[in-house]
């Protein structure tokens, strides 16, 4: 009886350090979160060859909200030395006028090695949403372009849109990207769920 005991308990105990023991050589499943700290909106006017570009540094960086000319591509990220700006940024259109614009996301924690996040975007097509959000402006309206990256599902991320100008005019726009968004059309933020994975703020100063 005792002996009958003792082998069960000796079981027992064998089961037990087994299932540490596996547990231990298993590695812990981590998601990998993307890093972003610069936003980058290049905006072309149809029929022009340069376009402007406005750069937003986010996550605590110093730098926000300045602009520049440029006709270069979004490759060439050597921006140090722009001036810095403040928070208050305006993108300035012309009136009765179609612009092609081009948001990209960058992870500069290294400036020897600037990563172009944009492009795990568009792998993670399906994940990721961008989402321009908007006071009443008169005549102005943003639309994804023709050349924008869709997900599985033929929804546009509007990564590339056309926007669109009237009269003169002026507003402020929020640009979310949103990770996991549970709808992928809403005319606020709240409708899209899902969570931000990056913000920022500009005003359209039409003239």
């Amino acid at each position: 009886m005792l002996k009958n005991l003792y082998k069960h308990s000796i079981l027992i105990i064998s089961v037990f350090l087994l299932a540490i023991s596996c547990d231990k050589g298993e590695p812990a499943v981590v998601h990998e979160h993307e890093v972003f700290t610069r936003v980058v909106l290049e905006v072309k006017k149809d029929g022009e060859t340069n376009f402007k570009k406005y750069t937003f540094e986010v996550e605590g960086h110093d730098d926000h909200g300045h602009d520049d000319h440029g006709d270069d591509d979004h490759g060439d990220d050597d921006h140090g030395d722009d001036d810095h700006g403040d928070e208050h940024t305006e993108v300035e259109l012309d009136t009765n006028s179609t612009y092609h614009v081009s948001i990209f996301f960058y992870n500069d924690s290294d400036p020897d090695n600037i990563e172009d996040v944009t492009l795990e975007i568009i792998e993670e097509a399906d994940v990721h949403q961008v989402f321009y959000e908007m006071t009443e402006i008169p005549g102005f309206s943003i639309a994804a372009a023709s050349d924008d990256t869709k997900d599985s599902n033929g929804n546009p991320l509007f990564l590339k849109t056309s926007w669109t100008t009237a009269s003169e005019t002026s507003g402020d726009v929020k640009a979310y990207l949103i990770h996991e968004a549970t709808s992928k059309t809403g005319s606020t933020r709240a409708d899209f769920g899902g969570a931000t994975d990056v913000e920022i703020e500009f005003e359209v100063h039409i003239e």
